[in-house]
């Protein structure tokens, strides 16, 4: 089975950033960076650990978190670690499943914005 993992776009970045790696570090998960330049990757390869050769296109507005072949039990732990850490509860984040595995984070992004908007 994979190694679970925390992939985060953060293009600001965000005072809270170092304390996501910590968290990572703390609980064992493989942290993994995305820059703009792998947007336009699938998230699998990403969450793999892949090389993730891309071309630089837009960056994403805000932050994006994408928590990888977490347990139950880790992802409580993790979801946690990520308000203790003083991650916003508006940072957008999502769970890798076989639906969005073929995704590259922006279309990821989009869906998750068209979410958000229906929720508000």
């Amino acid at each position: 089975m994979p190694k679970a993992a925390l992939l985060l776009y953060d293009p600001a970045p965000s005072p809270w950033a170092s304390k996501v790696r910590q968290l990572c570090a703390i609980q064992g998960l493989r942290f993994s960076a995305v820059d703009t330049a792998q947007l336009d990757r699938p998230i699998r390869d990403l969450a793999q650990g892949l090389p993730a050769p891309g071309s630089a296109g837009e960056p994403l507005p805000e932050p994006l978190l994408l928590l990888c072949h977490l347990s139950s039990p880790q992802l409580d732990k993790v979801l946690q670690g990520l308000r203790n850490a003083g991650v916003p509860r508006t940072c957008l984040k999502a769970i890798l499943t076989p639906t969005n595995a073929g995704w590259t984070p922006r279309v990821l992004y989009d869906e998750l914005c068209r979410e958000r908007e229906q929720l508000s």
